[in-house]
């Protein structure tokens, strides 16, 4: 100030592209229709800007502006918001979608690492024949609250997404067949080298099948000889340098490096060919 005293005018800020300075609290916090040089185009005349911004402190706008910038910031240290309620029940959402998954996704792992078949002829849940994943869901609303209230909301159809449908069930499968892959590479990777074991098959469709099996050393543990299925692979022709086009198109899909392979095997129906 020209007495020497320091003001701080924590509103005010300068725009570097324009090179002109503005009001912050009046550019986001002004009321309608109220107008204000500072908070829209700013102001640059340098010589009347004492002048200026002692005439903006002090209009009624600037200080209702002000005012709604403090009280925001008073909430937002308390976490008192307007859309607090919002968010808190965002996050209910949110866990209780997390409660029902993981609920579900351990049913899937269980019935996968017992080869049990999914569904049944029937694809409605409290109906004969509907299968063991959903048999299995509802043996599990008997004693889980979670499930119960789970349930109960699509029935009264409170809610419009279950992740209970064979689609669902088709995606979580792929997700944690996909991740339990990504662990496998990474074991096979430590171990380096490995060996391949093919195995041709038609399924239902006679279409031609490859299962892919790989053999590696586990050093994590007592070194021990690991053996992993890596999935079926569509064959489109089952000559050698077929195969060995999709083995490599795998691998590569993989990060598995070709060279380090030290054996394979080869078995289509009940002829083995190949030597490990």
């Amino acid at each position: 100030m020209s007495n020497g005293e320091r003001v701080d005018r924590r509103w005010l800020v300068y725009s570097t592209v324009k090179d002109r300075v503005l009001c912050f609290s009046c550019k986001f916090f002004k009321g309608d229709g109220v107008d204000c040089q500072l908070d829209t185009n700013g102001y640059n005349d340098w010589y009347n800007l004492g002048k200026k911004l002692r005439q903006h402190d002090t209009c009624e706008g600037h200080i209702e502006s002000m005012s709604k910038w403090n009280e925001l910031e008073r909430h937002l240290k308390k976490k008192e918001t307007i859309d607090k309620a919002m968010q808190e029940q965002i996050k209910k959402e949110k866990e209780y979608w997390k409660q029902v998954l993981v609920r579900i996704v351990s049913l899937i792992k269980t019935l996968a690492k017992n080869n049990l078949a999914f569904r049944g002829d029937n694809e409605k849940i409290g109906e004969a024949n509907d299968g063991n994943f959903l048999s299995f869901i509802e043996m599990i609303v008997e004693f889980d609250l979670v499930m119960q209230d789970h349930l109960r909301s699509f029935k009264d159809q409170d809610i419009h997404h279950h992740y209970l449908s064979p689609k669902i069930q088709n995606e979580l499968i792929s997700l944690l067949a996909h991740h339990v892959r990504e662990k496998i590479v990474e074991k096979i990777q430590e171990g380096k080298y490995f060996s391949v074991l093919l195995d041709c098959t038609s399924d239902i469709s006679r279409e031609e099948q490859m299962s892919l099996i790989i053999r590696s050393m586990d050093y994590l543990r007592t070194p021990k000889v690991e053996e992993y299925f890596l999935g079926f692979l569509k064959v489109e022709e089952t000559t050698g340098l077929g195969l060995f086009d999709e083995l490599k198109n795998l691998l590569e899909k993989l990060n598995l490096d070709i060279d380090d392979i030290r054996g394979q095997g080869y078995d289509n129906g009940a002829n083995m060919k190949g030597k490990k």
